[in-house]
């Protein structure tokens, strides 16, 4: 049976990259008389996955890559006043509140004494540790892991650093290269919860082929899952 759960932040727990996406519009207007937005969007993208191995993922991360392209755009002919805005742009979503997505304390208070609970979020310390402060749902979490990477070797060291066993873990996001591909190599359970904006990295083409991938609408849904999977399981096991 599933004993241990882990959840995605970003975009499952609590709004994200809304914020990344009205930025870069905003990134658009100032650049839009060097060139048009479609342009600046995919200089944008591309630096940005030049950038990540350097930068990390994160807010910093995307401030250093709006200034570079905003450079590159313009020939570099951007002004000091308009580069002070893109940081300043940056330092507003650092300082934005956490607004979480609907019922996050009902489903995770519902599942605090049934399950072992852990926060697994990629991304930089400082501004991870900072949201999970300002969202509040510390507290229901048993563990809370801020990782660089979420792939395989980075689950794997999660799972056996706590002694889970990942025939019993599930996962949920609302990513599938990050939250579902990775948990369901290793044999657990991964579920997608998608978000209406998608970032660069973590976009993907198809769900997968496996036995133990489901997608969900929302969060709300996930107590529901979880007792469906248990009578699956308790069936298939002639109980």
């Amino acid at each position: 049976m599933i004993t241990e759960i882990g959840f995605d932040a970003d975009d499952t727990l609590w709004h994200c990259e809304n914020h990344f996406f009205e930025t870069q519009a905003r990134l658009e207007e100032i650049l839009e008389h060097h060139a048009p937005r479609e342009e600046v969007e995919a200089k944008l993208h591309d630096t940005e996955l030049a950038n990540v191995r350097l930068f990390g993922y994160g807010i910093k991360g995307f401030t250093l890559s709006m200034i570079e392209t905003a450079v590159q755009i313009s020939g570099g002919k951007i002004t000091g006043e308009e580069v002070h805005e893109i940081l300043m742009m940056g330092k507003a979503m650092l300082d934005a509140p956490v607004e979480l997505m609907p019922n996050v304390r009902t489903v995770l208070a519902s599942l605090q004494d049934k399950y072992r609970l852990t926060l697994i979020t990629k991304g930089d310390v400082l501004d991870q540790t900072n949201k999970i402060d300002k969202s509040g749902l510390g507290d229901f979490f048993d563990r809370i892991e801020v990782v660089q990477q979420k792939e395989v070797t980075n689950y794997r060291d999660v799972l056996d650093r706590h002694g889970i066993d990942a025939q019993h873990f599930l996962m949920i996001g609302n990513s599938i290269p990050s939250d579902v591909l990775p948990v369901l190599e290793l044999g657990g359970w991964g579920v997608h919860v998608p978000y209406r904006h998608t970032a660069v990295f973590e976009r993907h083409a198809d769900d997968p082929a496996h036995d133990r991938f489901r997608r969900l609408e929302s969060l709300s849904e996930l107590p529901g899952l979880l007792a469906e999977i248990r009578r699956e399981m308790e069936h298939a096991a002639g109980r």
